[in-house]
């Protein structure tokens, strides 16, 4: 009798059966690779988009920012002279004229199409003294905040656009009034001029003291000094500013498209409590 043995050839596989990709479906899946990719690229294009949009948002407030964070210092630290003459004789002005020239020259309204409104922009001036301690003998400062030509610190903004600069100098008590060397401007302060933002449409600093504003700018000399400070700037951004320039010479056209864009105004407006005080 012939046994035959049970168990398989371990070197013996079933045979498995082949089949070959066929077009339809390596076009199929060459497609949804495509779609997956073309998918992920728009979800990061938006994302890049949305970031670089964040990005200018931020990039058009910090400039705001800062301006206002320094008007904040500078002018929290005034100081009153109690001096009829010298370095402190004026302790705070400001209104748009001075002596005859009338800085507010350049400023125009601008018309809210949506809601009909009308914002009307101011230029103004601003100067007030302080003192610092650790100065000596130069304790007084004097520090001035105007909005200029932005090529010129010396020139009216003549077309509703400007820079605000920022202009300081230092003395002792008994040097000539310090208001001199910026009132009596162009003068040997104009290299004291540093630019502080650009593309100012307004800019308004009202003193206000027993609650009352004072309107008419003027003066406040020896022991006077506001109980607030109240604060407006208001700019546009470099595209919008840009876009209007490109309009010049011709001023009216730069009013005209300024004017219909007030939207795109960004207003700062603060209240700077002045502590009591003289030196």
């Amino acid at each position: 009798m012939i046994f035959r043995s049970l168990q398989t050839d371990p070197r013996r596989r079933p045979a498995i059966a082949t089949r070959a990709v066929t077009i339809l479906e390596l076009l199929v899946a060459v497609s949804l690779i495509s779609f997956i990719i073309l998918a992920l690229y728009q979800m990061f294009d938006h994302t890049q988009t949305q970031m670089r949009r964040t990005v200018r948002e931020v990039d058009k407030f910090e400039s705001g920012r800062a301006a206002a964070d320094l008007l904040k210092r500078d002018v929290s630290q005034m100081v009153a002279g109690n001096s009829p003459s010298g370095a402190a004789a004026v302790n705070f002005f400001a209104g748009t004229t001075v002596g005859t020239t009338n800085w507010s020259a350049g400023a125009f309204a601008m018309t809210n199409n949506v809601t009909n409104s009308v914002m009307t922009n101011v230029l103004q001036v601003a100067y007030f003294s302080s003192f610092d301690s650790a100065a000596t003998p130069n304790n007084w400062n004097a520090v001035a905040y105007r909005v200029a030509s932005s090529t010129n610190a010396t020139a009216l903004a003549s077309d509703g656009l400007g820079t605000l600069y920022r202009w300081t100098t230092n003395a002792n008590r008994f040097t000539t009034n310090l208001q001199y060397a910026f009132f009596g401007f162009p003068g040997p302060g104009a290299t004291n001029f540093q630019r502080i933002v650009d593309n100012v449409v307004h800019f308004r600093i009202t003193a206000i003291t027993n609650g009352a504003a004072i309107t008419n700018g003027g003066f406040l000399t020896n022991t006077s000094l506001p109980s607030h400070v109240e604060i407006e700037l208001g700019y546009v951004d470099s595209r919008l500013a840009e876009r209007a320039r490109g309009m010049l010479p011709n001023t009216n056209a730069v009013r005209a498209y300024l004017s219909t864009n007030v939207a795109n105004v960004h207003l700062f407006r603060m209240q700077i409590p002045i502590r009591p005080g003289q030196q």
